[in-house]
């Protein structure tokens, strides 16, 4: 499954309410898909976990700029932009004649007051406006960003989903929250929060003509029982596949389709505490040599997941020579003594319960592992990732607190690598559970870089830090898979969260 920290962030905003009226009946036209967990909000402009909300709400809403399936920026609602002052400033040409489900018009206006509305009640966009000094309209459909220095992050991520604020002034906030509109290929006709989500086409959407008309997602959050209705033709296609169902899915004739996507599933660890053993950075090294990742993915995850010090292969800024921590627990007892923790000693080690597949079964190996190596005992607790979010941003602020945890980080597999570093690596962010003014500089020079290419021996240099400090220590990178019935197909996007975006989905006549 997913959805997780930051790649991260999760907090269920208050006031989310329901569609009203009875419960619409699943039609034989209509595309069922089973998932893991409902959007946090209906309304996307105060989501405080977006990955969680854009899993279904990224049919609804458009953002100025979008990702193609190959990973690449393509035009949205902007159907240009110019980049000028070096990067400082970015002027967005938005479409003519784009409307809202409402049907009210999309206007300059409406992009200025999302990215208001958003970075007031959302807190993750924050994060990626922390350069930006202002964004006004120049016309009707000319929006200018102006930034206190370049971001090479704002177009890949387009973060800002866009709303109607006509729509808004009309209706006012409550029913705006009950009812949001967005410009994307399909309209909310339904929602039953925890049980389903109903779409439609929107019949004026600006772009292509999607093939599937009608879907329905359910919030199933036992995977074996997505799979059970899979396998009973309750739907028609399912996300986050158990790995142990795979085989057999396979085998039973169900089209899959595998995909690396965010996050990470990392042993966590906040170092401003100088009082706590894993502070010593030979403890954190003895840590990781006394995990067996390769066993964890092969036993327990039956192979799917890929493990990779930190980024993928394809990934700007992978560095095929950056140093792993194979399985040598002869080398991590020595670690562990020159550190003066010979006898080992207790520590706390959380996770997020409900969300990403596998966390739990890795937790527990984890814990054998640091036990059986190195004595060292840890204190599973699973939490629900709204909570351990929570704990998190309290105890980066926190220089006594004592962290540690299995969880999934937005490290691999993102529109740039920079997103991750700024969300979990980069000192100055309200996450961060260390500071390495390295890092920080080096990520501050590197988001400059317009050019992808010249951003690469920044985001080089960033990962072999990490990986040098092992603030957190890489366990595998989370593969999504999803499986489908005879018929249908379905091609998610590379760099990508993991969503079901229904244009992508064709069925066979």
């Amino acid at each position: 499954m997913k959805f997780g920290l930051f790649a991260t962030m999760a907090a269920l905003a208050a006031g989310t309410l329901a569609f009203t009226g009875a419960p619409v009946a699943a039609q034989d036209n209509m595309l069922r898909v089973a998932m893991n967990a409902d959007p946090d909000v209906l309304d996307m402009t105060q989501s405080t976990n977006p990955p969680q909300g854009l899993a279904t709400m990224d049919n609804v809403y458009d953002s100025l700029d979008n990702q193609a399936p190959n990973g690449d920026v393509i035009p949205a609602v902007a159907e240009s932009w110019d980049i000028q002052d070096g990067g400082k400033v970015i002027v967005f040409h938005i479409r003519h004649g784009v409307t809202f489900h409402s049907g009210d018009p999309l206007t300059a206006k409406d992009v200025v007051w999302s990215h208001e509305r958003y970075l007031k009640k959302g807190r993750f966009y924050g994060i990626f406006t922390r350069f930006l000094s202002k964004v006004e309209a120049v016309d009707d459909y000319t929006v200018k960003f102006t930034f206190k220095q370049p971001d090479a992050q704002y177009i890949p991520v387009h973060p800002l989903p866009i709303a109607s604020k006509t729509y808004f002034d009309r209706v006012s906030e409550a029913e705006f929250a009950k009812h949001p509109v967005g410009t994307g290929p399909y309209k909310i006709v339904n929602y039953v929060p925890g049980q389903y989500l109903d779409l439609e086409a929107y019949d004026k959407y600006w772009g292509p003509k999607p093939q599937v008309q009608k879907a329905r997602f359910y919030f199933v959050k036992d995977d074996n029982t997505r799979v059970a209705k899979l396998q009973a033709g309750e739907v028609d296609l399912i996300m986050a596949t158990p790995y142990a169902s795979y085989d057999a899915l396979k085998k039973a004739g169900f089209n899959e389709v595998k995909l690396p996507v965010h996050p990470t599933q990392s042993i966590q660890m906040h170092l401003k505490n100088p009082h706590v053993p894993w502070y010593d950075v030979r403890v954190r090294e003895a840590m990781a040599y006394a995990v067996d990742k390769d066993a964890i993915v092969k036993g327990l995850l039956h192979g799917l997941p890929t493990d990779y010090p930190r980024l993928m292969p394809d990934e700007v800024g992978y560095d095929p020579n950056l140093k792993d921590y194979k399985y040598d627990p002869k080398k991590a007892r020595q670690l562990l003594n020159e550190a003066g923790y010979a006898n080992g000693f207790e520590m706390p080690l959380y996770f997020s319960t409900g969300v990403y597949f596998g966390t739990e079964e890795t937790t527990e190996a984890v814990a054998l592992y640091l036990k059986q190596n190195l004595n060292i005992t840890a204190k599973t607790q699973g939490i629900e990732l709204i909570q351990l979010l929570q704990m998190i941003f309290k105890d980066a602020q926190d220089p006594n607190a004592k962290y540690v945890s299995v969880a999934g980080l937005p490290v691999a597999n993102l529109a740039t690598a920079l997103e991750g570093i700024g969300l979990a690596y980069y000192g100055k962010g309200f996450g961060a559970l260390y500071d390495d003014p390295e890092i920080d500089a080096l990520f501050e020079e590197g988001n400059t870089k317009l050019n992808v290419k010249e951003q690469a021996p920044y985001i080089k240099k960033i990962m072999a830090f990490e990986q040098r400090d092992l603030q957190t220590i890489t366990l595998w990178q989370y593969v999504d898979v999803y499986a489908m019935k005879k018929g249908i197909t379905y091609t998610p996007g590379l760099h990508n969260l993991e969503i079901v975006y229904l244009p992508w989905v064709h069925e066979s006549m």
